[in-house]
């Protein structure tokens, strides 16, 4: 992020920037990018068109400037003539002459495609649908590499905030032990499901009808699901691997972390370092704990050397956190801002060819677990829904198990019967091989036998 302001204002012209999804995450970095120097909202991309206009009015756009248009040809014409473009085919601004496509719809089958679609078109992507991202990040990565942009995560999402954390510490030569974040978790949630979800979340029907809630992801935050997608990134991005299936989970509060994420022979609950997992911000009786991680990020690390512990030790309590006398060190982000933050990612980008974040190879995977007893000719509704929630595994079980990546099995029709908790594999579904999203992951399989 250093000097990257002096950059952008120094610009002749501004970075063109058309995002794909006029959502919350969408919305909010709008908002951003028209107060950021140096870069515009070239293009926003929503089927509801409507909500695309209100989106760039409300960030301060000028109404002359807003022009709705069908078709690349038609948007690039706007483009050209210093208008604001709205389209509702988010694979149209894919193809057109942007500097950065920001993929921002929250639909893996969606964002994957957009993604291939701007690679191809020798775009920058920032990729806000991380589940796209565990799906297929390794092979878009690919892709972009060899056509001299970027694919990047999102900065102000977790993942990337925690890949920047992992960066740091290996940068001042400190060992990772693990990285993770903070969620509202206890196991019984793994069974919840949209229908009672924002009562579990304190939410008001007027707030929720007001912002047009999503019951299935926010849903997905509460099963596990969500969890699950976001450590797989970090897993991917990184090289870290859960440490169990399903990870830990602990519940812990911000100093009592580096107790817990630390190897089992010093006090721990880890087999081994170099591990992703998650902090949950409930007790067991659903109760918060006082001083929790619950929107932050959080890194664990360790160092040899016993001059640096004692020194590290010196600072424990004011801030930083230590456990074992200074060998193991907590370092935290209390807070991440989706889409607000995510303008450095465009940044970093363009004026960079850099990612802020980016899936290196499949360390992990999210495969699907049943929430209740399936049978034959039941539909699975995906993560956040009635009848899976997401696990995190190691990449090398899921494939020697053959289990299916969770995003596979939106609409999926169960072929055997399943007990609750089984993880569902290739034999027990029949998923869409038509999808763009599973084409394209049988691509980057068959990749990784060669």
């Amino acid at each position: 992020m250093l000097n990257i302001p002096s950059q952008l204002t120094e610009l002749d012209e501004p970075i063109d920037v058309g995002v794909i999804g006029a959502g919350l995450f969408g919305t909010r970095l709008v908002d951003q990018v028209e107060r950021a120097p140096g870069m515009r909202t070239a293009a926003l991309a929503d089927i509801e068109t409507d909500k695309a206009v209100e989106t760039l009015q409300n960030a301060g756009v000028d109404d002359a400037l807003i022009e709705q248009v069908d078709g690349t040809e038609s948007l690039e014409a706007a483009i050209e003539s210093g208008d604001r473009a709205v389209i509702a085919d988010g694979v149209d601004l894919a193809n057109a002459d942007v500097d950065v496509v920001v993929e921002a719809t929250g639909i893996p089958e969606f964002g994957a495609r957009h993604a291939y679609t701007a690679i191809m078109n020798e775009t920058h992507v920032v990729m806000v649908t991380v589940e796209a991202d565990t799906v297929v990040g390794p092979t878009l990565a690919r892709l972009a590499e060899k056509a001299g942009v970027t694919y990047s995560m999102a900065y102000g999402d977790q993942p990337a905030l925690l890949a920047e954390l992992y960066d740091w510490a290996q940068t001042i030569g400190l060992d990772v032990v693990a990285a993770g974040k903070g969620n509202p978790f206890i196991e019984e949630y793994r069974y919840g499901t949209p229908e009672d979800v924002f009562e579990r979340w304190g939410f008001d029907e007027e707030f929720v009808e007001e912002n047009q809630l999503n019951p299935y992801m926010y849903n997905s935050f509460l099963d596990g699901t969500k969890v699950a997608v976001e450590m797989c990134a970090v897993a991917n991005a990184t090289g870290l691997k859960p440490d169990v299936p399903g990870m830990h989970l602990p519940t812990a509060e911000l100093e009592d972390i580096p107790e817990k994420m630390r190897p089992k022979e010093d006090g721990g609950l880890l087999d081994r370092t170099g591990v992703v997992d998650t902090i949950s911000s409930l007790k067991p009786d659903e109760t918060q704990v006082e001083n929790d991680i619950e929107f932050g990020v959080w890194i664990v690390t360790t160092t040899p050397n016993e001059r640096v512990q004692q020194y590290l030790d010196q600072y424990g309590g004011s801030g930083m956190y230590i456990a074992s006398e200074g060998k193991y060190q907590l370092f935290y982000r209390p807070h991440h801002l989706p889409g607000t933050e995510t303008s450095v990612s465009v940044a970093n980008a363009a004026l960079r060819n850099e990612p802020t974040g980016v899936p290196k190879n499949r360390e992990a995977e999210v495969v699907g677990a049943a929430k209740k007893d399936l049978a034959p000719g039941d539909e699975l509704d995906g993560g956040g829904g009635y009848t899976v929630y997401g696990l995190l595994v190691d990449a090398e079980t899921a494939t020697e198990e053959d289990y299916v990546p969770l995003e596979l099995l939106d609409d999926a029709t169960v072929t055997t019967d399943l007990e609750k908790d089984d993880i569902v594999t290739f034999d027990d579904v029949e998923v869409d091989q038509e999808s763009f999203l599973y084409r394209l992951r049988m691509l980057q399989d068959a990749e990784a036998s060669l």
